[in-house]
C-alpha cells in the first residue's frame, strides 16, 4: 500500500546576504520557494564591529568613544542598505507575480560565520539559502568562507546558489541525488521530496562507482535496488529513477550525467567520507559549482 508523505512544513527560510550578485540570486531562489510554501524569509546581514578591536585598548577612552560613533554609522548604513535590498526583492516579486512575501530583516555586528550560527539558533529556519561567494571573493576559490561554514551546520539543509544559477519553474524540475549508500541518504531524500513536493519534479538517484570488481558492482546494484524500493513507497506519482554508474572519474561522470539528462538541481549529503566531502577539492568542486552553474542542495 502506498504511504502518503507528510506535507512539507517550511516556515522560515534564512538567507545570509552581503548585497553581492550571489546574494541577490540566492534571494531570488528564496522568494520562489517562499511563495510556494508561504514561508517567512529572514534576510540576515552581519557587519564589521570596530568596537571589538578597541576593547584591547582599555586606556584609550577617547579612541573608543569615536569608535562608538563609527559603529553607529556602520550599523545605520547596513540597515539602510538592507532596506534598499529588500525594495529590490519586492519589485522582483511583483514582476514575477509571486504570492505576497513575508520578509524579516536582521542585522548583527560580528563575524558572519559566528553570527549566522547565532541567528540559526534563534530562529530555527528549515532551510538556509546562500550564495556560493560574497563581495570581492575570487571565483577560483571552491566556496566563500561563509558558505563553507554554513554547510557544516547540523540538521539544516543548505541550498548553494551560484551567481548565474537558474531554476525554471515552468517545466518539470529534474533533481539529481548523488548517493554513497549512507544511512543519512534515506532521511535526506525524504526531506528533499517534502521540500520539492509543491513543484512538478523528478528525481534521479545516482551512485558513481570507481570499482571494477564484478562483486563490488553487483553489491552496489543490490544496495540501489533496496534504496529504490524504499523511496517508491512514499514517492507517490513523483518520477524516480535509480542508476549505478561506473566511472573512474566520479566528478567527470557526475558532470556528464548532469549535462546529458539536463539536470536542474544537484543534491547530496555532506558527511565525511561521503561524496560532497570528497568533492571539496579545489579543482573538482570548482567544476561542479561553476561549470554546471546548477544550484546544489546539501543535507546534513
Amino acid at each position: 500500500m502506498e504511504q502518503k508523505r507528510e506535507k512539507g512544513t517550511i516556515q522560515r527560510i534564512l538567507v545570509p546576504i552581503d548585497f553581492s550578485d550571489y546574494s541577490l540570486n540566492a534571494c531570488y531562489f528564496a522568494l520562489h520557494l517562499s511563495s510556494r510554501h508561504d514561508a517567512e524569509i529572514i534576510l540576515f546581514h552581519a557587519f564589521f564591529n570596530p568596537m571589538v578591536d578597541a576593547m584591547t585598548f582599555p586606556d584609550a577612552f577617547t579612541y573608543q568613544s569615536n569608535l562608538a560613533e563609527v559603529f553607529h554609522e556602520i550599523e545605520q548604513n547596513a540597515r539602510k542598505e538592507l532596506d534598499n535590498f529588500t525594495d529590490k526583492l519586492e519589485r522582483y516579486s511583483n514582476l514575477k507575480n509571486l504570492e505576497p512575501i513575508k520578509i524579516r530583516k536582521e542585522v548583527a555586528a560580528g563575524q558572519p560565520g559566528d553570527e549566522i550560527r547565532n541567528i540559526v539558533k534563534a530562529f530555527k529556519p528549515e532551510i538556509i539559502i546562500t550564495g556560493t561567494h560574497g563581495h570581492g571573493k575570487k571565483t577560483s576559490e571552491v566556496l566563500g568562507s561563509v558558505a563553507s561554514r554554513v554547510i557544516d551546520y547540523e540538521g539544516v539543509p543548505v541550498l548553494l546558489v551560484t551567481r548565474d544559477a537558474v531554476l525554471r519553474e515552468d517545466k518539470q524540475i529534474k533533481v539529481l541525488y548523488a548517493t554513497n549508500f549512507d544511512n543519512s541518504d534515506y532521511k535526506a531524500v525524504e526531506s528533499l521530496m517534502n521540500i520539492m513536493e509543491i513543484y512538478n519534479f523528478s528525481i534521479d538517484c545516482v551512485h558513481f562507482t570507481t570499482g571494477t570488481s564484478r562483486n563490488e558492482h553487483a553489491g552496489d546494484l543490490e544496495k540501489m535496488s533496496e534504496m529504490e524500493k524504499h523511496f517508491k513507497k512514499f514517492s507517490g506519482s513523483t518520477p524516480l529513477n535509480c542508476h549505478v554508474i561506473e566511472s573512474r572519474d566520479i566528478l567527470g561522470g557526475l558532470d556528464e550525467f548532469v549535462e546529458k539528462h539536463d539536470i536542474d538541481l544537484i543534491s547530496m549529503t555532506h558527511k565525511k567520507r561521503n561524496l560532497f566531502y570528497r568533492l571539496l577539492n579545489p579543482s573538482l568542486a570548482k567544476k561542479l559549482l561553476f561549470k554546471t552553474k546548477r544550484p546544489v542542495f546539501i543535507f546534513n
